[in-house]
Parts: C-alpha cells; sequence; structure tokens
C-alpha cells in the first residue's frame, strides 16, 4: 500500500495515476474520495480528473499514523478502488 505523509498543517495535492494492466486506452469517468480515520470521515469529496491522473487536495485536521485515503473511480463499465495510508506528524 502507498502512504503519504503530511506535517500537521499542512495542505497538498495528492495525485494518483491510474494505470490500465496491458495498457489499453480508457477514460476515467468519475472519481470521489474518502478520508478517515477509525472508520470515521473525516474528509470526502470529488477528484480532479486529468486525463489519467487524479488529484485530491487535502488537510489532515489530526497528528496520526492511521488515516485512509479511500478513491473510487469509474472507468467503462467497472468500479474500481485504491486505497493510500495517510501519515500526520
Amino acid at each position: 500500500m502507498n502512504k503519504v505523509k503530511f506535517i500537521q498543517g499542512e495542505n497538498k495535492h495528492v495525485k494518483l495515476l491510474v494505470r490500465a494492466p496491458n495498457d489499453e486506452p480508457f477514460t476515467i469517468l468519475s472519481a470521489t474520495y474518502t478520508l478517515s480515520r477509525f472508520g470515521e470521515v473525516e474528509a470526502e469529496g470529488e477528484c480532479d480528473i486529468n486525463g489519467h491522473y487524479l488529484d485530491i487536495k487535502m488537510e489532515p485536521k489530526k497528528k496520526a499514523k492511521s488515516y485512509m485515503l479511500e478513491i473510487t473511480y469509474a472507468v467503462v463499465d467497472s468500479v474500481r478502488k485504491a486505497r493510500i495510508e495517510v501519515e500526520v506528524i
């Protein structure tokens, strides 16, 4: 699982590159994110889609090693998910 670090008080972009397993062309139709800690949602919203990149600007509020950023995106007729661990120091 990928991991991103923040210093408490930072707000910055987290970008995710989406790739097809066999390099076939595709289009991301929609994408959302949820930032949670111990199952409690702190932030959620739409991702900016730029080609095959998903961009989320966020600011985790509490110092913690246990945030989870879950991204849900739609490609053609399938819905896929990615998770990124977020640590705030």
